[in-house]
């Protein structure tokens, strides 16, 4: 099997942060506990001091201290100074806390710590800390030895083996809830790419390429909201190519086709990428312009005119195409319906008026460059 990851938000940096400040925390705690205790020990005040704060404390804050530059030099070997920094306060917690059995709890602490970086070989580096910082407690501490028996040692190695496997047991539970959520993340993704691609065809002409009568009413729906809130100007082009008829009965649908697309192409690429290029149907397209005056629409539009008529087009013998456009501009409080039509009337005018040339309700008779 290839070598497992984590996803990057799962990083541990921001862990071992915290658990350098819970090892403060520990010895803050720990040297309160043990000032309450000096005022009920047995032993001369100088020697408890000195025996169960002053050293231990110091040992500790040196540990920690270590830890805390590590962390802070960004070394590669944090991780494994802050899983022995954990070994080293059970030792010294149990140490100094021998008469409180709770305090064998603490040889857990590397174990836990190490889960959260779920590599294994760290969880099994912590088991082996812990049972080598019992076993040297258990041998060599000078009370300790005679309160630890062999089948007291045994039974604790096993305690930590078992709570060992209960951590790698986390970790690889861990391992599959990541892989499901990234199969779920996959899919959903996958599922999203589909809908888009599904919603581009269904808004999209399949000849042009262009968007289609559907999204053209839903794009003029919410342009024209934004227009009478916001106040700024829209315009409305219906363009017809003259005369295609013509063309298709002379050489064929698919000739005609291809000069569909070719105008198609031409229309896109010379408006803005603000504006909305779409074929309305048959050889009829439309075009809504933002954000510039009525004069500048007519000039931009002109523009589209008189290149469509200079494009060649080899499949056909005739002069060359050209284009009839109707202009609307957006009056405030105006239907979309008036908005079309009023657009839809300018292109019929143009049609009656001799065709290749562009009418805008702001002119009577038709301008033809």
């Amino acid at each position: 099997m290839g070598k497992k990851h984590l996803p990057a938000h799962l990083n541990h940096i921001a862990w071992n942060r915290k658990i350098i400040n819970v090892f403060w925390v520990v010895i803050i705690v720990s040297v309160c506990v043990e000032v309450i205790n000096s005022f009920f020990t047995s032993r001369p005040l100088e020697e408890f001091i000195w025996m169960f704060i002053v050293l231990p404390t110091t040992l500790l804050i040196l540990m920690v201290g270590l830890a805390e530059w590590s962390f802070k030099k960004k070394t590669k070997y944090i991780d494994y100074i802050i899983i022995w920094t954990a070994s080293m306060f059970s030792a010294i917690l149990i140490s100094v806390h021998y008469e409180m059995y709770v305090m064998y709890t603490s040889l857990f602490f590397p174990m836990l710590i190490s889960t959260i970086y779920f590599k294994k070989k760290k969880v099994w580096l912590s088991f082996a800390l812990s049972s080598l910082t019992y076993l040297l407690l258990s041998t060599f501490h000078p009370i300790l030895k005679n309160m630890n028996h062999l089948m007291d040692q045994i039974s604790m190695i096993c305690i930590l083996i078992t709570s060992t496997a209960i951590c790698v047991g986390i970790m690889s539970r861990g391992y599959e809830m990541v892989k499901e959520l990234n199969k779920a993340q996959a899919d959903h993704q996958d599922l999203m790419v589909k809908s888009t691609i599904m919603e581009k065809q269904v808004k999209t002409d399949a000849l042009t390429g262009l968007y289609n009568h559907m999204a053209f009413y839903e794009y003029m729906d919410v342009l024209l909201l934004q227009a009478e809130t916001y106040h700024y100007p829209v315009h409305l082009a219906v363009m017809d190519i003259d005369n295609f008829k013509k063309i298709n009965d002379t050489y064929g649908h698919g000739i005609g086709d291809i000069v569909l697309k070719r105008i198609a192409k031409a229309i896109k690429d010379n408006v803005t990428t603000d504006d909305f290029v779409a074929r309305y149907g048959g050889e009829e397209f439309v075009v809504i312009l933002n954000d510039i005056n009525e004069e500048e629409a007519f000039i931009l539009l002109e523009k589209v005119r008189m290149v469509i008529q200079r494009l060649e087009h080899p499949e056909v013998k005739e002069e060359n195409i050209t284009i009839s456009t109707g202009l609307q501009t957006y009056r405030r409080g105006m239907h979309k319906q008036a908005f079309f039509e009023g657009a839809d009337n300018s292109l019929y005018v143009a049609k009656r008026q001799g065709k290749n040339r562009v009418i805008t309700e702001g002119y009577s008779e038709a301008i033809h460059i």
